[in-house]
């Protein structure tokens, strides 16, 4: 049996926007139409456009609750195996709430001592966040290793976090 354990990422993420407007008017019609779609390649190692981290887990924020993310200290658990996780930088982040009752809504990068006020960015019922900073990642320091999710609804709310970096 092997000692080492080698591995080599690829991926592809695609954002894509398309939609089509038809405006009637007294004389025909007018259709405004678009696609707007970037992909961005990534590969094997630390620089630009480069991973060779991939966190991705589901999880559970109980009611009025935070859930935190300290990117210098993540687990997941991969064939029986606790995988260490300590992110340097991070060149995707992606926060997918699973509930799909209206109204019940996940604070990403809530503040600790007020998270259900201030944050950057809200997650509603089946609707997702994803942020890619494809030439230049986000550094991860002493400063802002934890990042929060807050769950200011009376019941629990279901996440899928992923996580890109080096």
């Amino acid at each position: 049996m092997a000692d080492t354990v080698s591995d080599l990422f690829s991926g592809i993420v695609t954002t894509k926007l398309q939609w089509q407007r038809i405006d009637s008017q007294e004389v025909g019609s007018v259709t405004n139409k678009k696609t707007a779609q970037t992909i961005y390649t990534l590969g094997d190692g630390t620089g630009a456009g480069l991973v060779n981290l991939v966190y991705a887990d589901t999880r559970t924020i109980a009611a009025n609750g935070i859930d935190s993310i300290n990117c210098f200290a993540l687990t997941q658990q991969t064939l029986d195996v606790s995988v260490p996780f300590s992110f340097s930088q991070l060149r995707l982040v992606r926060v997918v709430n699973e509930d799909t009752v209206a109204g019940k809504y996940l604070y990403v990068g809530a503040s600790q001592t007020d998270p259900f006020n201030v944050f950057a960015h809200a997650v509603g019922p089946a609707s997702e966040m994803l942020a890619i900073n494809q030439t230049d990642a986000w550094l991860v320091n002493a400063n802002n290793a934890t990042f929060y999710i807050a769950n200011p609804s009376a019941t629990p709310i279901t996440y899928s976090i992923t996580l890109m970096g080096s």
